[in-house]
């Protein structure tokens, strides 16, 4: 249960199952919560400012546009949700990384600028209209994802698995490539971003 110590000081939540939640059913923004669930939740275009997630899950939950300013993302999972328009890039990076795992999510229109995701994954999510731009991505598994119209700039993808993704075109000018993994007939995206043309 939520509990609040002394007056003022933020609300906190361990071990919570949020299900079926309403955006405007619990305010959340500068709320601490450590091991909790949301499951079926529509909490589109909430407040998460100067949250704390530690250990926590959503699954198959509505987050179009929420507000993840100076937000902490310590092992969160979200598995099956809808996150866009979301600024990621927008979550406090110091004195914790951010960690997470996003499995089948939609990240259309989502933000991510120099950040550091070499402890993500993004397994089966879809990127329309994305960006990364000057972000870390070592080794980070975008495995069968939908990367159509997504924007990479910049970024370090040094041995990041594309294996199964579909739709990218990334340049390796402007990008770190090497020991990437791809597979056919996907990679000749890299081709056509440097005008190459396969026949």
């Amino acid at each position: 249960m939520s509990k609040r110590t002394d007056e003022g000081e933020p609300p906190r939540f361990t071990g919570e199952v949020f299900e079926a939640l309403g955006a405007g059913d619990v305010a959340f923004a500068g709320a601490i919560l450590i091991d909790c669930r949301f499951v079926d939740c529509d909490l589109t275009e909430a407040s998460f400012n100067g949250s704390q997630f530690v250990d926590c899950r959503f699954e198959n939950c509505e987050l179009a546009m929420a507000d993840l300013t100076d937000a902490v993302l310590q092992t969160v999972e979200f598995d099956t949700c809808r996150l866009t328009g979301v600024n990621f890039g927008a979550v406090r990076r110091l004195p914790i990384v951010p960690e997470a795992k996003l499995n089948d999510c939609d990240l259309s229109f989502t933000s991510f600028r120099e950040m550091d995701l070499t402890t993500w994954s993004f397994e089966g999510c879809r990127f329309n209209e994305a960006e990364l731009v000057r972000c870390e991505l070592k080794g980070v598994s975008f495995a069968n994802a939908d990367l159509t119209r997504c924007t990479f700039q910049r970024n370090d993808l040094a041995e990041a698995d594309l294996r199964g993704a579909r739709g990218y075109v990334i340049s390796p000018l402007d990008n770190n490539l090497r020991g990437m993994r791809v597979s056919l007939p996907e990679a000749l995206g890299l081709l056509a971003a440097i005008g190459v043309e396969v026949e």
